[in-house]
């Protein structure tokens, strides 16, 4: 049963860079989107491209544009806070009790 620990161990570690990849990413692109930075430069499209893979499917069913103020990446964050706390937390916990 340790290997299928380990296997859930290291899953939700892989899980939890991934998703603060993904915060971090969100994060530096509405920085970028608020300060006049060349919206053709390289990394603000890279930046640009990761956080939109998340908020994509957010802006599709749900629109939080109000006004000049886009707040979906912060609902993006929100999801992202969720499945850290909720999916990963539980692979945690599988992790320990399987041990």
């Amino acid at each position: 049963m340790f290997i299928l620990a380990n296997l859930f161990y290291a899953l939700a570690v892989v899980l939890r860079i991934v998703i603060n990849f993904f915060e971090i990413s969100i994060i530096i692109s509405a920085i970028f989107s608020f300060i006049s930075f060349n919206y053709h430069h390289p990394i603000r499209q890279f930046f640009d491209s990761v956080s939109e893979i998340i908020e994509r499917p957010i802006r599709r069913y749900i629109n939080l544009t109000f006004g000049m103020f886009d707040f979906t990446p912060f609902a993006a964050i929100l999801l992202l806070i969720l499945l850290d706390n909720f999916v990963v937390a539980s692979l945690f916990d599988l992790a320990r009790v399987l041990r």
